[in-house]
């Protein structure tokens, strides 16, 4: 009985970092589109 807790105890992490991947993906994307759309913005401010 003892035997499939540990799988089960182990999927739970591994969702979890995989949430936690896919939200430092979003995070990274949204603060890469936002960098480069305000540095489009002083250029063409600028010139």
């Amino acid at each position: 009985m003892s035997a499939p807790s540990p799988p089960d105890k182990h999927d739970e992490p591994l969702r979890q970092s995989l949430d936690d991947a896919q939200f430092a993906i979003v995070v990274l994307v949204v603060t890469s589109v936002t960098l480069i759309i305000f540095v489009l913005m002083v250029t063409l401010w600028m010139s």
